[in-house]
């Protein structure tokens, strides 16, 4: 993270968080996060270790920057670092919104992110609900595969021929972060699970870095992180990139809002606002929009391991 006038954290000082839903109609609903609203000074190692504890698909940690509104903003799953995601940065611009603006019912903030900056603009919907929404801006499509380069991917995901929607083609597309999309009729959407031990490496060799495994017809979708061990609940990363798709496959109209939806499977059914501005020959953004709930205030107590710690 950037500097700012902040000091450094001291290891012995609490580190509060704030625990929301996003792409949630009602707390208990919609993907679970973990926002740290004061994270200035934490090593990466630290972070990776504070979002292992808690045990979120993914945290988001934030450090106000000597820009007014701009905060510098960093995304680990229990994994890795990821340069961009999507429910977190709408998770934390209601958390912005409710510590910078308490009194506001709408305003704007960007985050700094390693894949670049973005504008969320947020409203308050009622006590300890808003709604945000991020322009994730033009959509990059890259590699639409070829039929006979399909059946290594359908058989990772547990899928058949007959369970791929023909009409559409498997293609990478990135609104940050490079996802495969892959259409498929609703009995392929219930069936599909990761089922192989290197679909990292199957991605990698056509630029993707995740799978959506994407019912057109009923607008639904479902991703996993690449091991197949846990199933995300919403994905507003991916949903730019399939928003994108449908309008250049001539699924949905630009310029028309929309929902996709995703969560059934694992019992948190969410709902993505999403639209494509330009046409279907030329999409020029994407904007992405969800509902978020204020579910829990937390603090960490414990010492925090000096080396974890950065000085200035």
């Amino acid at each position: 993270m950037r500097s700012s006038s902040s000091p450094a954290r001291s290891s012995t000082s609490g580190l509060p968080y704030r625990h929301v839903d996003v792409f949630a109609h009602q707390p208990f609903s919609g993907n679970g996060l973990a926002v740290f609203p004061d994270a200035q000074g934490l090593s990466a190692k630290l972070m990776l270790r504070l979002t292992q504890e808690l045990r979120q698909f993914e945290s988001i940690f934030l450090a106000a920057t000597a820009e007014t509104g701009v905060f510098d903003a960093r995304v680990f799953t229990v994994e890795e670092e990821l340069p961009f995601a999507g429910h977190p940065a709408l998770g934390a611009g209601a958390v912005v919104h409710e510590v910078q603006a308490p009194g506001i019912d709408a305003a704007t903030f960007f985050l700094a992110l390693p894949a670049g900056r973005v504008r969320l603009d947020s409203e308050r919907l009622g006590p300890g609900a808003y709604r945000v929404a991020m322009e994730q801006g033009r959509p990059a499509f890259g590699r639409m595969l070829r039929e006979d380069e399909e059946a290594p991917f359908l058989d990772a995901l547990n899928l058949e021929p007959k369970n791929r929607d023909g009409r559409l083609p498997l293609e990478v597309v990135s609104t940050g972060l490079p996802y495969l999309i892959v259409p498929v009729t609703p009995g392929g959407l219930a069936r599909a699970r990761i089922r192989v031990a290197d679909f990292d490496g199957l991605l990698e060799k056509i630029g993707a870095k995740f799978v959506y495994v994407f019912d057109a017809e009923g607008r639904e979708g479902r991703t996993w992180d690449n091991t197949g061990a846990v199933e995300d609940i919403a994905t507003g990363s991916a949903a730019g990139p399939t928003s994108a798709y449908l309008v250049r496959h001539r699924i949905v109209d630009a310029e028309k809002p929309f929902v996709l939806r995703q969560g059934r499977f694992v019992g948190r059914p969410s709902e993505i606002r999403v639209e494509v501005a330009g046409s279907a020959d030329l999409p020029t953004s994407v904007t992405v929009a969800g509902d978020v709930q204020m579910v829990g205030t937390g603090m960490i107590e414990a010492t925090l391991p000096t080396e974890d710690v950065l000085t200035r």
